[in-house]
């Protein structure tokens, strides 16, 4: 059983089995408990208030995802 052969099953199921599988696999993993440091917590805040302040900067998603995929040669 590969990484593959699953995805390939996963993709012959419906998308309300597709969620269910994929919540279920995310209830299986451990939640990440690293904490956040006080630098990391005043940084999301200051993105998030520029974000904010000029809505214009904001991305959409598929923009986001298309950037980084080529960025990774994908």
């Amino acid at each position: 059983m590969t990484v593959e052969s699953l995805l390939r099953q996963a993709e012959a199921l419906t998308p309300d089995e597709r969620r269910e599988l994929a919540a279920r696999l995310m209830e299986a993993e451990p939640a990440d408990d690293a904490p956040v440091t006080d630098s990391q917590l005043a940084e999301f805040r200051r993105r998030d208030a520029e974000m904010d302040a000029d809505p214009s900067k904001r991305l959409p998603w598929e923009e986001v995802y298309a950037a980084t995929m080529k960025r990774l040669g994908q």
